[in-house]
């Protein structure tokens, strides 16, 4: 790893960070679910953050085209999508602890995994995952009774609101990088 100690250390100063807001960002679903979530997994990328870093050695044997690692990561985001689980993250800390544990390693997948993917991998994953996020934000925006025990109707409709912008947003950024120029596309992992 390249860069001085400070930067090996900011994902952990993050980390740190966030967990002092954690009571404040799990009050509301909104926050937990479009802010909480989406930092735990940008911390979780940015600790993969060196070019050079491709995993321990079982992992790459694994993790053939960025497979494997892709498919746990949504599998984590789509478990955290569901109302069971939010709640269970919000009323049992050993879950919330599961829930920070798992976030952050998709994201550390999600950017490990990447560099192995070919674009239409990518644009499997990346696809699907605005798909889903999307669709869950309709739903929790339809619904007509409460889907978490935890939150408010009104609040879970913003929640969905959330979603599906944070859906279209994950799904342009990641063809706005896809798609530039090969001159001038940077690496989509965020490396180079």
């Amino acid at each position: 790893m390249t860069g001085s100690p400070w930067t090996a250390m900011a994902p952990g100063a993050a980390l740190a960070g966030l967990a002092l807001f954690q009571p404040w960002l799990e009050q509301r679903m909104v926050t937990h679910m479009v802010l909480e979530l989406p930092l735990l997994f940008a911390i979780g990328w940015w600790s993969a953050r060196s070019s050079a870093q491709q995993g321990p050695a079982w992992l790459r044997s694994i993790n053939s085209g960025g497979l494997s690692g892709l498919t746990a990561a949504m599998v984590v985001s789509a478990l955290w999508m569901l109302p069971l689980s939010l709640d269970a993250a919000v009323l049992n800390p050993v879950v919330g602890w599961l829930k920070v544990a798992s976030v952050l390693s998709a994201g550390w997948l999600t950017r490990i995994s990447i560099r192995e993917a070919s674009p239409a991998i990518q644009a499997f994953f990346v696809l699907n995952w605005a798909w889903m996020t999307g669709a869950a934000g309709a739903l929790y925006q339809q619904a007509p009774e409460r889907l978490c025990s935890t939150y408010l109707l009104g609040d879970q409709a913003w929640a969905g609101r959330g979603l599906v912008a944070l859906a279209v947003a994950g799904a342009a950024t990641w063809m706005v990088l896809a798609f530039r120029e090969p001159s001038s596309r940077p690496r989509i992992d965020g490396a180079g």
